[in-house]
């Protein structure tokens, strides 16, 4: 039997992909090769006659199917696949389309649980106080039998003034009870958090007994800290403005791995400059990279990363066996499980 040809364009561990290679020859490119996307008319020139096409964040409209003449299944290394695949095309076309929905779900689970810690024991807070020798004296005050304990006996110390609480005693809010909302659950449950759930959109039945599926206003007024993981839609944009900021404890925290269209940035500066609430970690902007001019830089109590929550290492091997799991079930005229287009 003729070997199948696949272009591959996203970032996977090969020798997993290789297991294959007894039916498909693999051509590798574009951002799996130097971590940019491929010019257009490369894609465009390079579609022609593949049979497969691995992609991550190459833009496939309908001029690009209209190139892909032979192409019969895509495999996007991505949960949502809306934004970079045109799947109304791909119907039109029979071409077979499956995504990696929740394949860094561990890593941005991970990067939430870290966020809670260093929120509420205010880690990086007192790192940057440190290194900007905020907190940090030449003068020696306390008596020689403390000098290995604390940095200071009085109210001003830092062992008074950074005092944090211990999450067992709180309550977390989770918005969105998808992949990673519920490896957020999970994770959460092991430091005896107290766990409530919003997500109009699952069952009840499929809530986990440490979970409490409840309304969005009883999340707001009872969570200590709110984390969100659900999608950008007409109904979620701006899901976070200063209505339910109000609603939220002012010693609460809010976190956000997402998406930034989810967040009213300037509510939110508001509500950390006047102490409606007490922090924020967020990993994602509305506009990103975020520009030097920022005013959330400027906001107070706030944690800003380069939307990394869902970068580790093993997200590229997971998304490479999931590639690879639903390549199998085609071959074998079987529905892969992660389908969005099936003819």
């Amino acid at each position: 039997m003729e070997k199948l040809k696949a272009l591959v364009t996203a970032e996977v561990i090969k020798p997993i992909l290789e297991t294959l290679s007894d039916r498909i020859d693999f051509e590798y490119a574009g951002y799996n090769i130097d971590h940019d996307v491929m010019p257009r008319d490369e894609l465009k020139r390079r579609v022609k006659d593949i049979d497969v096409l691995i992609c991550e964040y190459d833009t496939i409209d309908a001029e690009i199917f209209d190139c892909a003449e032979k192409l019969k299944f895509i495999v996007c290394c991505r949960g949502g696949v809306k934004t970079v695949i045109d799947l109304d095309k791909a119907m039109e076309n029979g071409v077979i389309v499956c995504n990696n929905a929740g394949r860094n779900a561990n890593a941005v689970s991970d990067m939430t649980m870290g966020y809670i810690l260093d929120l509420t024991r205010n880690i990086t807070l007192t790192t940057n106080l440190i290194h900007n020798r905020v907190i940090t004296t030449d003068v020696k005050s306390k008596p020689e039998e403390y000098r290995d304990t604390v940095w200071g006996l009085d109210n001003n110390s830092p062992f008074i003034r950074f005092r944090g609480g211990s999450v067992n005693h709180m309550t977390l809010g989770i918005v969105g009870f998808g992949h990673a909302g519920r490896l957020v659950a999970e994770k959460a449950k092991a430091f005896g958090m107290r766990i409530l759930a919003y997500d109009p959109y699952i069952s009840p039945d499929s809530v986990p007994e440490y979970a409490e599926l409840v309304k969005f206003d009883t999340l707001l007024k009872e969570s200590d800290i709110i984390s969100l993981h659900c999608v950008v839609t007409p109904q979620t944009k701006h899901l976070f403005k200063a209505a339910e900021f109000e609603k939220m404890k002012n010693t609460a925290y809010f976190i956000n791995t997402a998406r930034g269209e989810l967040v009213d940035e300037n509510d939110l500066i508001e509500s950390l400059n006047s102490g409606k609430i007490a922090g924020a970690a967020i990993d994602v902007t509305a506009v990103e990279p975020i520009a030097s001019d920022c005013p959330l830089l400027d906001a107070k109590n706030l944690i800003i990363t380069p939307h990394i929550a869902g970068s580790s290492f093993d997200v590229q091997v997971q998304g490479t066996n999931m590639a690879v799991e639903s390549l199998t079930d085609w071959l074998n005229d079987k529905k892969p499980k992660n389908c969005v287009v099936y003819r």
